[in-house]
């Protein structure tokens, strides 16, 4: 029986403090700490490998030193909080339908903050560190990445990771431990139903903290944020209300494109949390999790109607047709479409062509689906969500 110790409640709070280096034993913001007791519970119900409690306890490490540091920086530099981070552009869409290139290819504009890697990882800077450095967390993050991509040459076709490359926006709020997308890589449906029932404004509120955060540390606003998270597709509301003046891109894809490629990473995540994940069983809760989300997202578009801005676009767009998307986009958030974004988005097209780093293959059958029955579970949405 793998070792569960170093996952108890007492234990890693200790050695976050020990860790942090702030001095701190006691943090100043309590309320996340019962949703950290709950997500401990996870591998008390769950069969994880030694590597998947070796990476749970890793994450949850840092996501409290993390929240620690920010605690000490914020005390002593309470302007933090004033900056102005209510209008990014969030790049909406499930899965594998070239949200990630239409983040990066955005990102390239020099105009907007981008969300690199090594910023989502640990966004308080690590001790030695001087306000506007970064180099020991980007060094942590180039090493991190070299050990979760190693576990078999096709993750990295799928989605290079890399420090500097902007990368998603969820693991931020994961940090605040009532996150639904904890589930996609600890499938525990006791977690999933309690953390469904949970009003998501409250870790998107601590994303909006760590982006001021983040800012202030740059020597203040440069521009927007660009974020990238397929889970805020599922909170489009709540996204909304915590970052009020944004801009939404919703990127659509035929949902049996989606869902095969997202089995296959799901194989090559899993595969650090368990040591032989059933293909069957994730690719179902792949399913019922973002079927769940996308009808979350249909209702959550009509009940907001046009007081939003958002602009829903298809895969062939986004991968094919990115100027295009981006002036669209621009648009709609009232931003000035300049000489020098321009040049940059098609530059960083150039620099990365598609499956620069190689291409791979799914099957639906192999995980016991097919078009019809994917389109079936997705209900409503299903026949509607055709974007190719």
């Amino acid at each position: 029986m793998n070792d569960l110790s170093k996952l108890r409640y007492e234990a890693i709070i200790d050695e976050a403090f020990r860790e942090s280096g702030t001095g701190a034993t006691d943090f100043r913001d309590r309320s996340f700490l019962p949703n950290l007791q709950r997500v401990l519970e996870i591998p008390t119900r769950l069969p994880l490998s030694e590597r998947g409690l070796e990476g749970m306890h890793a994450n949850t490490l840092r996501w409290l030193v993390n929240r620690l540091r920010y605690e000490s920086d914020v005390t002593r530099h309470p302007e933090i909080l004033e900056e102005d981070v209510s209008d990014p552009i969030v790049v909406l869409g499930l899965p594998r339908s070239g949200t990630t290139k239409l983040q990066r290819f955005l990102s390239a504009d020099p105009n907007v903050q981008a969300t690199a890697a090594w910023a989502m990882w640990n966004p308080a800077p690590f001790p030695g560190e001087k306000r506007g450095e970064s180099q020991l967390r980007v060094a942590w993050a180039a090493r991190m990445m070299g050990h979760v991509t190693n576990t078999g040459e096709s993750y990295q076709k799928m989605h290079e990771f890399a420090a500097w490359e902007p990368d998603e926006s969820s693991f931020i709020p994961l940090a605040n431990f009532d996150y639904v997308m904890q589930y996609t890589t600890a499938p525990d449906a006791i977690f999933l139903d309690w953390v469904r029932s949970v009003n998501r404004v409250s870790p998107l509120t601590f994303l909006k903290r760590m982006l001021q955060y983040l800012q202030w540390q740059n020597g203040g606003r440069k521009g927007p944020w660009l974020l990238k998270n397929p889970g805020h597709t599922g909170e489009l509301a709540e996204m909304a209300e915590v970052f009020p003046r944004a801009t939404f891109v919703t990127s659509r894809r035929d949902l049996s494109a989606t869902m095969g490629s997202s089995f296959r990473m799901m194989g090559e995540i899993l595969v650090n949390t368990f040591d032989a994940p059933l293909p069957s069983r994730f690719a179902r809760e792949t399913v019922e999790y973002w079927s769940y989300e996308l009808n979350r997202y249909q209702m959550q578009k009509a009940a907001l109607g046009g007081s939003i801005r958002l602009v829903e676009v298809d895969y062939r767009s986004c991968v094919g047709d990115g100027i295009s998307v981006a002036r669209e986009v621009y648009a709609k958030a009232g931003l000035p479409w300049t000489p020098e974004g321009e040049t940059a988005m098609r530059q960083w097209e150039l620099s990365n062509p598609r499956h620069k780093l190689g291409s791979y293959d799914y099957r639906l059958e192999d995980y016991g689906w097919s078009s019809e029955t994917i389109e079936a579970a997705f209900g409503p949405t299903g026949p509607d969500w055709r974007g190719r």
